[in-house]
């Protein structure tokens, strides 16, 4: 990933006090241009053919794909990325996008869970994007959404102060498909 193509501007005031001098300062990052800097990565590694060790040749990305098009009861949901071979239903992943201070996460789960039950996805993935305090908060309230009888899902901390991913995985059991 590019940080370049992620990082929003950094406005710096002298007359403003310095704590919120410190506050906008910080490093900005924003959902969207990060899913977007990932699908171009991505579709570099899938070119340079670095990707089929993983999946085949005929699993594609794509992104948004609305699955209600397809009248599927209950999975009206849009997510960040399918890698899918499309009108088949060879389904390899799932993946979403949120910042971790977003307190979206678990309608995120429900939305990977939906996609498993109706769809037969293999791989349920969520990335979380953020720095150290908010990764340590998103990971805690993630952990206690953690259920023994769930589906399991991969969680990708995404760390921007380091540039950094680490992984770990929880299963989560959704009542609301």
């Amino acid at each position: 990933m590019n940080r370049k193509f992620t990082d929003l501007s950094k406005l710096r005031f002298d007359e403003i006090g310095q704590k919120l001098k410190e506050k906008l300062q910080e490093q900005k990052i924003q959902e969207r241009p990060f899913a977007y800097e990932f699908y171009h990565q991505f579709g570099k590694f899938w070119d340079s053919g670095s990707i089929m060790g993983i999946v085949s040749e005929d699993i594609v990305i794509q992104a948004e794909i609305n699955k209600g098009y397809q009248q599927i009861s209950n999975l009206n949901k849009m997510p960040d990325f399918l890698l899918h071979k499309p009108s088949t239903n060879k389904n390899f992943a799932v993946i979403e996008f949120k910042l971790a201070s977003n307190s979206g996460l678990e309608s995120d789960f429900k939305k990977l869970v939906a996609f498993k039950q109706k769809l037969d996805y293999t791989y349920l993935i969520e990335v979380v994007i953020g720095q150290g305090n908010s990764l340590k908060t998103a990971k805690k309230r993630i952990k206690e959404l953690n259920n023994s009888d769930g589906e399991e899902i991969i969680i990708i901390e995404f760390n921007t102060d380091s540039w950094r991913a680490n992984n770990f995985r929880i299963k989560y059991k959704s009542n609301v498909a």
